[in-house]
């Protein structure tokens, strides 16, 4: 199949645009003129690669009508780290604008699919097991601008009966993760024997590893006209406190770093109660996450450790 991904060469992107290129499928990436390409740099050559920025719609538009896809999975946005993020300008052009545009352009195909990678943060603080049924009350401006952009989604999916579903990412994980991010971060730091500095032992992550998200949005691609214009978690359906996470990475790695505690105040999204409610998810698709938290930190420890000093 035709394929247009952008952010293919992002964290979670990286990983799909490979195993699309494994399936055979015919692979355009839209990157932006900073992206870095390291992350597919062994399958440049096997991809089609188009710079634009996602916000210039006459650029995208005719990108779009020659690359004519029959799928597009759309991961590219202006993301958020440790409760940081660019300038509300840029939120909007990416996730906002970006988004529109992308299904403007889109909307005369006859596409098979139009996958939107979503946040958990769009819900808010939660108290209970996140439903997708649950008021979304997103609570820094990062969140509001995923939440409209899902929220575009699905309502350009019903309004034009168009196949596009937006799969809401809890705490992704894996090789190739940003540097600074928490799972990175950690297991960086325990292999090192370096101090782990941290906020609150009871905030809570449903943390699901990377292979299990490319694995569900494989499996969305035939399912997506049976599903057109609905929203899923893509969690693991498990809530681990970052206590029981760093205890499982000292174990792990048999690491003596000292773990300091409220070393930084919580960010405004922080909870103890950070699980996805996967009832829906699992009764439309036959998918289930494969990785155990103890499986996926393992594989991070070994690729950490392969890594260039």
């Amino acid at each position: 199949m035709n394929i247009f991904i952008t952010g293919g060469a992002g964290f979670i992107g990286s990983h799909l645009t490979r195993a699309l290129v494994k399936g055979g499928h015919a692979v355009t990436v839209l990157t932006r003129k900073e992206s870095d390409l390291s992350r597919i740099a062994d399958i440049q050559k096997k991809v089609t690669l188009v710079v634009c920025d996602i916000a210039d719609r006459e650029a995208l538009v005719k990108i779009v009508e020659h690359a004519k896809p029959k799928g597009i999975f759309h991961l590219a946005a202006s993301n958020i780290q440790a409760g940081k993020t660019d300038a509300v300008e840029q939120l909007m052009r990416s996730n906002v604008h970006g988004t529109q545009n992308l299904l403007d352009a889109t909307n005369d195909l006859p596409y098979k699919f139009f996958m939107q990678t979503g946040s958990y943060l769009e819900y808010g603080k939660r108290s209970d097991i996140i439903k997708e049924t649950d008021r979304a009350e997103p609570m820094e401006i990062y969140a509001k601008t995923k939440l409209e952009a899902t929220l575009a989604t699905q309502a350009h999916g019903r309004t034009h009966k168009k196949p596009t579903v937006v799969f809401r990412i809890f705490s992704p994980y894996g090789p190739n993760m940003q540097q600074g991010r928490l799972v990175r971060e950690v297991i960086t730091r325990a292999l090192r024997g370096d101090p782990i500095r941290l906020t609150k032992p009871e905030i809570a992550r449903d943390f699901i590893e990377v292979g299990d998200i490319v694995a569900l949005l494989l499996a969305a691609m035939e399912k997506a006209k049976d599903v057109g214009g609905e929203i899923f978690n893509l969690g693991s359906g498990k809530s681990t406190s970052l206590g029981s996470f760093v205890d499982l990475v000292l174990t792990k790695t048999g690491s003596k770093s000292a773990v300091e505690w409220d070393a930084f105040p919580p960010v405004l999204y922080d909870t103890a109660h950070s699980q996805a409610d996967m009832q829906k998810t699992f009764s439309h698709f036959a998918w289930r996450p494969k990785t155990s938290l103890e499986a996926g930190v393992t594989r991070m420890i070994d690729w950490i450790s392969s890594l260039p000093s």
